[in-house]
């Protein structure tokens, strides 16, 4: 099948996705846990459906699809006010590639768009649409940091050849919208970590150390009138900034790389899930309802949307359902106030309440659910109108709405890292990314397909694992929603948080 009969009609740019929604470790929360809700009783935050796991299929009332992360896509404020990217075609016909990308996401375009610079003959088949999970419904933030400097210990030569390249490609998402038509929805405008005091700012700077001295990170720090002319806000006095963080729209820097990825041959494919694998020699045929591949090699970029294809990767992590909203375009007397640095906003110690300005002037916010109604997009709002009224005093009298409310699924990991697998010879995984999908899934992406075209998987700067079944998968879940988070809303209610 020819290139041009695999592209989407209409243009080959963009058209009109981890990072997540919250930057919490996991260490960080089963300690802050018990903190956060003893200060409260003392004062007072994504692959494609169908196919999907068993557990997801019933699904169906709006309840069960905001819950579970599978409301459409049309819904996700990154694809306002450009629209919905156009289709791409369905398979309808069995193919060969060297290598077949199951799920268009952040990680699977930047896979395909590197392999085919690589001049490999690439498939790429998407449940969906490209962007549709968590890569159309994220944060959008850009997050230039790595958590746990331990993880690194396991790495092949101590993790210094992966160090190097994340040193190199820190920058990735801003390249790869300047070089594919999206320039201006990835944009390093700066991180910017706020806080209420000095010991927090300094406790946070002193764990990011060991990247700055390795030249792994840029930190500056400000304070004073300086962080209120970047923020307009005088409920923060201390603040540590990274200058090479930034904001991205996600579901449109996934679109323009799977573009740029099929300008360069390689064959894409809507609405085509993966129903089944089989093996045929050293080859693999993935089928999908209309349609086959054959290749010698398949990864599955599903993240915290996987299917039963391959069973081990349903089971690897830990869901977790997050949710983000926009506001319509700010009114100009709340531009003038709001973040008029527009640095992407974070909260120590506890960022219950990120923030993101983009170039439409919209507020993007994010944070976890209720469990009982993660469908209220009118509670969410106001809860998130509160905080706005309490950092800026001045919104009260300032007309700002609402204009989209979603969910998505976050995958999380006993080890703060994505997660790069391999069940069976010539099937693998590339997932998991919790908070850094923005910026660690295009390099994932880019670094595996380095190791893939060159044969060399053995030569990768990160280790290749074992998919494990995590123990018990409910488990962040009901830390997160259902203790840590209403004990952090409730403190941040009566002024503790």
């Amino acid at each position: 099948m020819s290139t041009q009969a695999a592209r989407r009609k209409g243009a080959d740019g963009p058209g009109m996705e981890g990072t997540g929604t919250m930057r919490i470790g996991r260490r960080t929360l089963l300690a802050g846990t018990a903190a956060v809700a003893a200060g409260a009783a003392g004062a007072w935050w994504w692959g494609g459906e169908p196919p999907v796991p068993k557990a997801d299929r019933a699904a169906r009332t709006e309840g069960q699809l905001f819950e579970r992360g599978l409301i459409g896509i049309e819904r996700s404020g990154w694809t306002r006010p450009e629209g919905v990217a156009a289709p791409w075609p369905v398979l309808a016909a069995d193919l060969a590639a060297d290598v077949l990308v199951v799920g268009a996401g952040l990680a699977g375009s930047s896979l395909a768009l590197h392999l085919a610079e690589a001049g490999l003959k690439v498939a790429v088949i998407e449940a969906r649409q490209p962007g549709w999970g968590a890569s159309g419904r994220n944060a959008g933030h850009v997050l230039p940091t790595l958590r746990d400097a331990a993880v690194f210990e396991r790495f092949p030569d101590g993790g210094k050849a992966f160090l190097d390249a994340f040193r190199k490609h820190r920058n990735l998402p801003y390249d790869l919208a300047a070089r594919h038509g999206a320039a201006q929805d990835a944009v390093r405008s700066g991180y910017l970590n706020v806080a209420e005091n000095a010991e927090a700012a300094a406790e946070f700077r002193a764990k990011s150390a060991w990247m700055e001295r390795q030249g792994l990170l840029r930190i500056e720090e400000t304070g004073g009138e300086e962080l209120v002319r970047q923020t307009g806000s005088r409920l923060w006095t201390h603040a540590i900034s990274f200058p090479d963080g930034g904001q991205v729209n996600p579901y449109r820097l996934t679109n323009a790389m799977t573009a740029a990825a099929a300008r360069l041959g390689a064959l894409v494919f809507g609405e085509s899930p993966a129903i089944r694998i089989d093996q045929a020699g050293s080859r693999w045929t993935v089928r999908t309802p209309r349609g086959s591949v054959t290749a010698e090699r398949v990864v599955f970029c599903t993240n915290a949307y996987p299917t039963d294809v391959v069973p081990e990767f349903a089971t690897a992590f830990y869901p977790l359902t997050a949710y983000a909203l926009t506001t319509r375009t700010l009114p100009d007397e709340a531009k003038a106030l709001i973040m008029p640095g527009r640095q992407t906003l974070s909260q120590l110690p506890l960022d219950i309440n990120p923030l993101v300005r983009d170039r439409h002037d919209r507020l993007i916010l994010s944070s976890i659910p209720t469990v009982s109604s993660p469908e209220d997009a009118v509670w969410h709002f106001r809860n998130q109108l509160a905080w706005l009224h309490h950092a800026w005093p001045e919104t009260k009298a300032m007309k700002i709405e609402l204009e989209a409310y979603w969910t998505g699924r976050v995958a999380m990991r006993d080890r703060e890292f994505p997660g790069v697998f391999q069940p069976r010879a010539g099937i693998y995984g590339l997932m998991y990314f919790n908070a850094w999908g923005n910026l660690m899934a295009p390099l994932m992406g880019k670094l595996l397909a380095r190791g893939l075209a060159a044969d060399r998987t053995d030569a990768l700067p990160f280790p290749i694992e074992k998919p494990l079944a995590v123990s018990n998968q409910g488990k962040m879940d009901r830390i997160i929603r259902h203790l840590l988070i209403p004990a952090a809303r409730t403190a941040q209610n009566l002024g503790v948080l």
